[in-house]
């Protein structure tokens, strides 16, 4: 079993003030975080299906973030959804409080299969992530990967003392019985190829 080493997480580029999520993030929650929330499929639908609640959607490619916007204009521009274009380490670290959110979804994030170090779960930014959530929350990751999976569920538990809630293997027969809709394009593209999709949800430990 590999040693567990943390890297230090270094300070990143300073964004220019966003007055808008400022104003977003001074009402009343609760608070949900999306990185890497693509073309806003999900969003879209968390949002609509979820409205007591107010998400916070990222994402750092242009050409994506701007089929997102208009996504969200097509659908009204819900008020309880903020979009987001911005390096999501960079947004998180400067405008994101402890304990500020209730879920974090990172669903289908690059694998970086050259370079696992720069996984969400093995970057030393995680930890910051982990503090802008709220003891009792929940940290939801997918993808197609098993072995992906696994680390994500072992290197959580390990590494990050987080406790894991489900670790669920589901295919496209599971979602029809289900009547779930994939989440995202890139949950639709693997299913609809026949392959299994993962689930890792992970809780952060009460205060004691």
């Amino acid at each position: 079993m590999e040693p567990l080493v943390h890297r230090a997480f270094h300070q990143p580029q300073l964004l220019p003030p966003d007055p808008r999520a400022a104003a977003f993030l001074e009402g009343a929650g609760p608070f949900d975080l999306e990185i890497g929330c693509g073309v806003g499929l999900h969003p879209i639908r968390y949002a609509l299906a979820n409205p007591e609640r107010k998400l916070v959607a990222i994402e750092h490619t242009r050409e994506k973030f701007e089929k997102f916007a208009r996504r969200y204009q097509n659908n009204g521009e819900p008020a309880q959804l903020l979009p987001v274009h911005a390096n999501a380490v960079s947004w998180v670290h400067q405008f994101a409080s402890n304990h500020l959110f209730e879920r974090i979804h990172l669903l289908y994030p690059n694998p970086e299969v050259k370079n696992p170090a720069k996984r969400w779960i093995r970057m030393p930014f995680f930890g910051r992530l982990l503090e802008t959530l709220k003891p009792g929350g929940e940290v939801i990751f997918a993808t197609n990967l098993r072995d992906y999976a696994e680390e994500i569920r072992d290197h959580a538990t390990r590494a990050w003392n987080l406790d894991v809630v489900e670790f669920r293997a589901f295919t496209l027969p599971d979602v029809v019985l289900t009547k779930r809709e994939p989440r995202t394009h890139f949950e639709m593209k693997y299913l609809q190829r026949g392959e299994t999709c993962f689930d890792v949800r992970l809780r952060k430990k009460g205060e004691s």
